[in-house]
């Protein structure tokens, strides 16, 4: 027996609810060229040529030293928008605004892209803190521990020691797999330290440095094949399949299969680089699918000839893996930003928000809904000397 025709269904009061990345890039930015791009391409700051003292002989003239002055130039070249369409009928029938939910949600998830666009420009930094500034392997990530935590700390300190920066401004982009060893150390010493968020992330400080916690930052792996793939070999990074085959096919993903290794690679490093999209037509690459697409138009790859870096912005660390089991992903990096205040320059020329139109002369009767930014974010020529690409080993999480 079954009476369920009876019951009836009630819909709640509103949509379910999201969780969003918390976004703080404004906590470490310089914004002070922003009023002068309220139009134009680029600003150019040009930084000068270092003078040196040198002692002076009575009598003996001094030597010249060259004055030269090189520009450097902060591009507006991060667009970022969406486009989505809804229907006048769901409009009319629909117990929610359609609309609305997914226009909050889409300023949220620019902001969330230009945050991650931020904290990439970590691979602009002039120095690294890695495993060898905490005691251990020069050129290896720091391997989370709770024994060397404290040294890692005092190493990133030591740098801004170096570069000149003022106790009051060193602050640190923190990933919650790091916090969480420092919390760990922290342990029946501090124990009120991180117990509360601020809004923009900031949890605490620690030997003078302000800690903001993130999930946006950038992560790097590095692939190096034991020789060149063989056919229908294939690569997973983050989700997203790559095949090499030696004829190209039409499946999504493929990869030609070159000559050499270096040829390889070369196809790969191509066809991520272009967003996804084939980057000649589909004769060495085809293109993912369109969510694919959206996901690698945040990677960068690095073409090391005998191996390939996929950098990925926001995604905080990677998971991959390959068929081959000769190859070695390696160098699996989450990369923590430890800047000076304002030491990285943002400029936000437009701020995300909609552009709705009609699309009746389309034939539809509905509206277009386009939510787009446009920002640049640049590290200028002293900044590069005031941030630290701190490597975390993310082999594990």
């Amino acid at each position: 027996m079954s009476l369920n025709a009876l019951s009836p269904t009630y819909w709640s009061k509103r949509m379910g609810s999201k969780r969003y990345k918390t976004t703080q890039f404004r906590s470490f930015a310089n914004f002070e060229e922003q009023d002068g791009l309220s139009d134009g391409l680029k600003v150019d700051r040009p930084y000068r040529s270092n003078v040196v003292i040198e002692n002076y002989v009575k009598g003996t003239a001094l030597e010249g030293q060259s004055l030269d002055a090189t520009s450097d130039q902060l591009t507006i070249d991060t667009v970022k928008g969406l486009l989505m369409y809804v229907d006048n009928v769901d409009k009319i029938q629909n117990k929610y605004s359609a609309a609305e939910a997914w226009i909050a949600e889409a300023m949220k998830r620019l902001n969330i892209g230009l945050d991650a666009r931020f904290f990439y420009e970590v691979f602009s930094a002039n120095d690294t803190v890695d495993d060898g500034d905490a005691g251990g392997t020069n050129g290896n990530a720091w391997v989370p521990s709770e024994a060397t935590v404290y040294d890692l700390l005092t190493a990133i300190n030591l740098k801004f020691d170096t570069a000149n920066v003022p106790d009051g401004e060193r602050k640190l982009a923190a990933s919650p797999q790091f916090i969480r060893v420092l919390k760990k150390k922290l342990e029946g010493k501090n124990s009120t330290w991180g117990d509360k968020v601020g809004k923009d992330g900031y949890v605490d400080e620690y030997d003078g440095i302000k800690f903001y916690k993130t999930n946006n930052l950038s992560a790097s792996a590095r692939w190096t094949p034991a020789n060149n793939p063989s056919n229908n070999d294939t690569l997973t990074i983050n989700g997203i399949t790559f095949t090499f085959v030696t004829s190209i096919g039409t499946t999504a993903g493929n990869v030609l299969i070159g000559a050499n290794t270096a040829a390889t690679i070369d196809n790969l490093v191509a066809l991520i680089n272009a967003g996804g999209v084939t980057s000649d037509s589909g004769v060495s690459n085809v293109s993912l699918s369109a969510a694919n697409k959206r996901t690698v138009q945040e990677w960068v790859a690095v073409d090391g000839t005998t191996y390939i870096e996929v950098r990925a912005m926001g995604a905080s660390y990677m998971t991959v893996s390959g068929s081959e089991a000769a190859d070695v992903w390696s160098a699996k990096i989450q990369h923590m930003l430890a800047s000076a205040d304002k030491a990285i320059d943002a400029v936000i020329q437009k701020a995300p928000s909609v552009e709705m139109a009609s699309t009746v002369s389309a034939g539809k009767s509905g509206v277009n809904i386009l939510p787009l930014t446009l920002a640049g974010f640049y590290t200028f020529y002293q900044g590069k000397n005031e941030i630290f690409d701190v490597q975390v080993d993310s082999s594990n999480y």
